[in-house]
């Protein structure tokens, strides 16, 4: 009875039979049974290893999973890569300057107005590659012309005309005073015509002359008419020399005034004391209008530049008288 216990104890603590190994097993990480599958990539990787996996033997070993990289946008992909995506274009940066070494601003077009500020009017939009025009500046006055030399035999018939004319006057000395103002031959006269007083006004002989003639042959005969027995006994000069410019503004052409060519009458002195004032007589219709306008028209027969009161801002109060010469013995009368 003791030898079937001791049987069955021996059996249980033999080891356990020996598996034989399985004819032709598969041999592992063999590159060459097992080659890697063919992945679409853009450039040639190399193949991953294979790696055998947890359970029995007899189990083929395959690869390991290795992620597939994304192809580059710039290289062309095969047929099973993912759709291509568009790539959007990207703007250009603006050059740098070599100086600083960081970009230029970016500079407005050219083509766009630039905007002005509100209540300001726009500048003129200047074209391309054309430089900017300037302004054009203020014309500049011709300079004076210079004093007028008298003729000798012109000054001697004028002055023996004043003497016929009864004019009282004096010679004097020669006024230069610069900038075109002056006179050659200047005379002071006491009175243009027996009787008739202007003062000791300074001015050329041609210019008493003529002054001496208006008098003589227009004023007096029509005061004859507009106020019968009436005598002119003076005249009030508004100006006579004066160097200056034309209508004593600041810039200018220089007036006959400092040429010694021009008298401006203010007002006609009356031997019964009166005096008719010159103004603007357009709407006067009374003989004392009658007579200015009659002066004023016939001075132009004597004077080449007559501006009658109203004539323009300057002359509202006074007669402008020059002699002033021009091209064809031309003359304004206004």
């Amino acid at each position: 009875m003791t030898k079937p216990v001791e049987q069955a104890q021996s059996q249980a603590a033999a080891p356990p039979p020996e598996v034989a190994p399985a004819a032709n097993p598969p041999a592992a990480n063999s590159p060459a049974d097992n080659p890697a599958p063919a992945t679409p990539v853009a450039e040639p990787q190399p193949n991953p290893p294979t790696v055998e996996q947890p359970g029995t033997a007899s189990e083929p070993p395959h690869a390991a999973e290795v992620p597939t990289p994304l192809p580059k946008p710039a290289e062309d992909t095969s047929s099973a890569a993912p759709a291509p995506v568009p790539t959007p274009v990207p703007t250009p940066a603006p050059a740098a300057n070599p100086d600083s070494g960081k970009p230029e601003a970016t500079k407005p077009e050219a083509d766009k107005p630039a905007v002005a500020p509100a209540g300001e009017p726009a500048p003129p939009a200047a074209s391309q590659g054309e430089p900017a025009k300037e302004e054009p500046k203020a014309e500049t006055p011709p300079p004076p012309p210079p004093i007028a030399k008298e003729e000798p035999e012109e000054l001697k018939a004028c002055l023996a005309d004043l003497a016929a004319l009864g004019t009282q006057f004096k010679t004097t000395n020669k006024i230069e005073e610069g900038e075109g103002c002056g006179i050659d031959q200047p005379i002071n006269v006491a009175e243009v015509l027996p009787g008739v007083d202007t003062g000791g006004a300074t001015m050329r002989c041609k210019t008493a002359q003529a002054l001496g003639h208006w008098l003589k042959d227009t004023v007096q005969p029509a005061l004859n008419i507009a106020m019968p027995g009436r005598k002119i006994t003076g005249l009030v000069p508004g100006s006579t020399y004066a160097c200056r410019l034309r209508n004593n503004a600041s810039t200018g052409r220089i007036s006959e005034h400092a040429r010694g060519n021009a008298f401006d009458v203010a007002a006609f002195k009356l031997d019964n004391g009166d005096k008719i004032e010159m103004k603007p007589r357009g709407d006067d219709h009374t003989m004392e209008g009658a007579f200015q306008k009659t002066a004023t028209a016939g001075a132009c027969l004597y004077f080449t530049t007559v501006l009658a009161p109203g004539s323009d801002a300057a002359h509202e109060d006074h007669l402008h008288l020059d002699t002033m010469e021009r091209n064809g013995d031309y003359r304004i009368c206004e």
